[in-house]
């Protein structure tokens, strides 16, 4: 009796009795407040799909100030494009003095303040979904995402942001120390192959007529929903001819970037936006396209847009680029690239000159094969004649 004492109770029979609780319970049921506050944030502090905005690259290490920057930017550009005033100064101004140095009492009396106004997560979620703006540091360094809503586009916005940039020739106006490349993203999506067909369609509808190669682009994305196929089948049947005429026969280049990512290859992301794309009406130009398809991959999502074809002429929308040659000022990059293509021109030029002095000598070595085969050919005569 003593030994039976001594031992541990038999877990509970049946089904129930074998599994272990967790901590989240099941569906989350056992979540902790300070739990969901945490997913939460977690959630809201990466660009998830549906979301749309602009990727930023800004100077290494200086990515905190970068936000600041590019926040303020937007907001001045918010408000001359679409009438809608930014947060007022006064909460701009507290934001900005957050990192001053603060007596004690002032700091207990801040904290406290922080202490009673603090919203739960899910508050401050519904508060930042509201929000035109928001400025996510990511766990890569250099790179940030601006997340916009309605009625941001953000190919629209980050072009006259970037036309305005190469037009500025005053040094003194520069606006941005640590902004370098904007890359409006229309649609984020998923990023699997079905994730991206999908993106592309979504984006891609409005530019590019999708009806020669659509029926396979859905097949090998979508696998055998018969449902879905019809549905899709049916809106081609009836809005085709009409979407058909309004399409312009663009010519387009595909200009994939992936990061932290390595699920999807980059001829895979290329190869299979091609394959929507009817290749009779519209044809790759990679030197100067009409349109230009950007494709940004960041870990779990993959976003898209269409820009204009001058984006390589605006410097991929790299504003330090469009500032230096506004102001005339040649970046190391643009000095190496005048130096290789000097080396080029002077190879080039060498060569040419080769060529010439060996087309000079080709007249005396003509004569003289000329001369020498009129010899042989006579010599072959001679015995000929003779016999006849």
């Amino acid at each position: 009796m003593g030994g039976d004492k001594g031992k541990r109770k038999a877990a509970p029979g049946g089904a129930e009795g074998q599994k272990k609780k967790k901590k989240t319970g099941s569906g989350g049921k056992w979540t902790t407040p300070n739990q969901a506050n945490k997913l939460a944030l977690e959630r809201n502090s990466v660009p998830q799909v549906g979301d749309r905005g602009i990727w930023v690259t800004c100077a290494r290490h200086q990515e905190n100030k970068a936000a600041r920057e590019v926040i303020s930017l937007f907001e001045e550009y918010i408000e001359s494009m679409y009438g809608i005033k930014p947060a007022s100064k006064e909460e701009a101004k507290a934001v900005d003095d957050d990192d001053a140095e603060l007596d004690i009492e002032a700091a207990i009396a801040k904290e406290l303040g922080e202490m009673k106004e603090r919203k739960t997560a899910e508050v401050r979620k519904e508060e930042d979904n509201k929000a035109l703006l928001k400025a996510m540091k990511l766990n890569i360094d250099c790179l940030l995402f601006v997340r916009t809503k309605t009625p941001i586009e953000p190919v629209e916005f980050v072009k006259r942001i970037v036309v305005d940039t190469k037009e500025c020739i005053d040094i003194r106006k520069i606006k941005c120390r640590y902004l370098n490349r904007l890359t409006p993203m229309s649609v984020m999506g998923k990023a699997t192959e079905q994730g991206l067909a999908e993106t592309a369609r979504q984006v891609l509808e409005e530019h590019f007529d999708l009806s020669g190669k659509k029926s396979d682009g859905e097949k090998s994305a979508e696998g055998d929903d018969g449902a879905e196929a019809a549905a899709s089948e049916e809106n081609k049947e009836g809005e085709g001819e009409d979407k058909k005429r309004e399409y312009k026969p663009y010519t387009y280049a595909i200009r994939p970037t992936l990061r932290n990512h390595s699920n999807l290859k980059r001829d895979v992301v290329i190869n299979t936006i091609a394959g929507l794309i009817n290749d009779e009406r519209h044809k790759v130009n990679l030197t100067n396209p009409d349109k230009v398809i950007l494709v940004d991959i960041f870990q779990t999502v993959c976003g898209m847009s269409v820009v204009d074809g001058d984006w390589d002429e605006l410097k991929k929308y790299n504003m330090t680029e469009l500032y230096n040659q506004a102001a005339g000022i040649t970046s190391v990059g643009q000095k190496n690239k005048e130096k290789q293509e000097k080396k080029e021109k002077e190879a080039q030029e060498q060569k040419e000159q080769q060529q010439q002095q060996q087309d000079e000598k080709k007249p005396e070595s003509a004569k003289e094969a000329k001369e020498e085969t009129a010899k042989d050919t006579k010599e072959e005569e001679k015995p000929a004649s003779t016999d006849a």
